[in-house]
């Protein structure tokens, strides 16, 4: 070995090759591509073969004191690069070895060195230099969302090559991940809105992809602001990897980390630190797009790979604003459904050819209707102009084809267009679970009950952990027939989050059909102490079923309700549907028809279950009852 300070310009070892001038690692004369950190773990270690190089050292040459990181993170997933690059492993290492905790060993045999005329400028000062050359010019927040959407984007479906670590031998293959959300160094309301849009953003991208599933946003927001054990996170979510990432601000540059994980031993499969100007993001969009196609040529077609990098919009401020409708849309309350209406208007007033703020205002305007918190007919043909609209600028949106196929269904009663709009989604975005959701709830509507419990089950998979895709599997069993399968469905649902309102009222819903008020009336008092409903109406109807067993018990119920419309709800606190059932299981069938016919016309999103759902079994036989459904097919 040549005297320290040497100037070394080629190292072999093994079949490999390193020119540290040019800073490229070859093997058998094949250059491999490695990035610049673990490249300079590798120069640094070559420089003092056979002796440990601490975790410190390494800390002070490759990143600069200034710089935000998460050291351990990056340093993890930089030496697992370079191990991946050497087909080398931490368990039986033939080149670097782990040193306790304290830092790493060449061990490798090291069979030629090269001097050269000059000494080679290493990376971290090459780094340095140009980190000084970044000026101030930073815009806005949003303008890195872009740039870290693509650069999580270039781990989706890797096949990890024989060049692999070890543990992820040649032939394995990464079909499922899930993106969790990225932490953010300063932590303000803006800065989370955004990072859970970079997160959504990611997820879009990916789910697009028909050859891996993607856990859904709505499952990995449980881990935001959590330390996470990846493995955990694989049992929980039922994936093979999972992506962590920081982001931070340094005066004109931003620095993003981000690293994809195996779930099955915590192994680091990819892994990388940007580090770039804030004004350059667009153009590096473009740069990392092209090195997502060379990663994913095997398991992509050109098609996929479009998809993959495409732009909705150049504007900043349209994809700021759009990530935040997004960010209140899945909040769900009245008030954050408003208020991402708002947003996707701004975004538009920035681009209005933004066609995902389109599906996004599509998405809105249909919950707001089916939930009463907007004006029906108005939100409908808000909902239905702004879908057509998304559609016309991209037909390959499956938010807007799943909002108008709903809008279809609910408005229309179209079943064929409806499910032809679903279908398309579907195909458009496989790893779509709300597609999945709400094509299954119109399956259920149709009495397709296999189809419709296969769909949810599909959700379910990709939303493994949201509740109210759990209470929908309730909901297909229900329908089904599978009235106790429904009924322990939402008793696991509670049991895990008792505050889950919609599985508990579908559960007083069940536990009613199967004749059991006393489960019922038990689980009504649970909704009353978790809600502003008096615990006088749960005394009033537990004394009339103890008085006069269950017509009793629905003849109170139809007090209050109309007590509660007579009232300052109105219309509003009880609809002509929720009466009509009442009456229906009275067998009054003289008013629950007219409060049906007004509900029909008025397009009440839950006459669509007329069909299937147990509580209309004494309408049967009706005429009126078989033109109603006449009239829904």
């Amino acid at each position: 070995m040549s005297r320290p300070g040497s100037p070394i310009s080629l190292v072999r070892f093994g079949a490999f090759g390193v020119d540290l001038r040019a800073g490229e690692l070859r093997k058998d004369g094949r250059r491999i591509r490695l990035q610049e950190q673990p490249f300079q773990i590798l120069t640094l270690l070559l420089e003092r073969p056979g002796e440990a190089v601490s975790r410190e050292d390494l800390r002070q040459k490759l990143w600069p004191t200034d710089t935000f990181v998460d050291f351990d993170h990056g340093l993890n997933s930089a030496v697992a690069r370079l191990r991946g690059a050497l087909n080398d492993s931490a368990e039986r290492p033939k080149y670097v070895e782990t040193v306790g905790r304290r830092g790493y060993r060449f061990i490798g045999t090291i069979s030629e060195q090269m001097e050269a005329a000059m000494p080679h400028v290493s990376g971290p000062a090459r780094a340095a230099e140009r980190l000084a050359q970044t000026k101030a010019d930073r815009k806005s927040l949003a303008l890195f969302i872009g740039f870290a959407v693509i650069a999580i984007t270039t781990t989706s479906g890797i096949y990890l090559a024989s060049n692999r670590s070890h543990s992820h031998a040649a032939g394995k293959t990464i079909n499922s991940v899930a993106v969790l959300p990225f932490e953010m160094a300063t932590a303000n309301p803006q800065t989370e809105s955004l990072a859970d849009g970079i997160t959504e953003s990611a997820i879009d991208h990916l789910s697009r992809l028909g050859n891996l599933k993607v856990t859904s946003l709505r499952s990995v927001l449980r881990y935001q602001g959590r330390r996470v054990d990846p493995k955990q996170v694989g049992q929980d979510l039922g994936v093979q990897s999972v992506m962590i990432g920081k982001i931070d601000f340094q005066g004109a540059r931003m620095v993003v980390l981000a690293e994809l994980i195996d779930t099955s031993d915590g192994t680091h499969i990819w892994g990388e630190q940007y580090d770039r100007k804030v004004s350059d993001v667009l153009s590096v969009q473009e740069e990392i797009a092209r090195e997502i196609a060379n990663k994913l040529e095997v398991r992509l077609s050109t098609q996929q790979a479009k998809m993959l990098t495409k732009r909705y919009t150049e504007n900043v401020e349209a994809w700021q604003t759009y990530l935040l409708g997004r960010y209140y849309w899945n909040q769900r309350s009245p008030e954050n459904l408003r208020r991402s209406v708002t947003y996707f208007q701004q975004s538009l007033d920035h681009d209005p050819l933004n066609a995902l703020a389109y599906a996004g205002l599509a998405d809105s305007y249909f919950v707001l209707a089916v939930s009463g918190n907007m004006s029906p007919p108005e939100a409908i043909a808000k909902g239905r102009a702004a879908a057509l609209r998304a559609l016309q600028l991209d037909d390959s949106l499956a938010e807007a084809h799943t909002s108008l196929a709903q809008i279809t269904a609910v408005n229309d009663h179209d079943w064929e267009a409806a499910e032809k709009e679903y279908k398309r989604a579907l195909e458009l975005r496989p790893s779509y679970s709300t597609g999945h959701h709400y094509y299954a709830t119109f399956l259920m509507s149709m009495g397709r009950h296999g189809e419709a419990l296969h769909e949810m089950e599909q959700a379910q998979k990709l939303d493994p952990l949201s509740p109210i895709i759990a209470t929908f599997i309730g909901r297909a069993h229900y329908f089904a027939g599978r009235n106790r399968d429904s009924i322990a469905q939402y008793k696991k649902i509670l049991a895990s989050d008792p505050n889950f309102l919609v599985a508990r009222t579908y559960l007083i819903q069940s536990e009613e059909q199967a004749g059991d008020f006393q489960e019922a009336l038990h689980q009504a008092q649970a909704f009353a102490s978790q809600t502003a409903a008096g615990d006088s109406q749960i005394r009033k109807l537990r004394l009339a079923w103890q008085a006069d067993g269950e017509r009793g018990y629905w003849k109170e119920m139809l007090r209050q309700r109309l007590r509660q419309r007579g009232g300052m709800g109105g219309r509003a606190s009880t609809s002509d549907l929720e009466l009509a059932a009442i009456y229906a299981r009275l067998g009054d069938n003289e008013h629950a028809f007219p409060l049906l016919e007004r509900a029909f016309d008025e397009h009440d999103l839950y006459v669509l279950n007329l069909k299937v759902d147990p509580l209309w079994a004494k309408l049967h036989g009706d005429a009126r009852y078989d033109d109603l459904l006449r009239r829904l097919r």
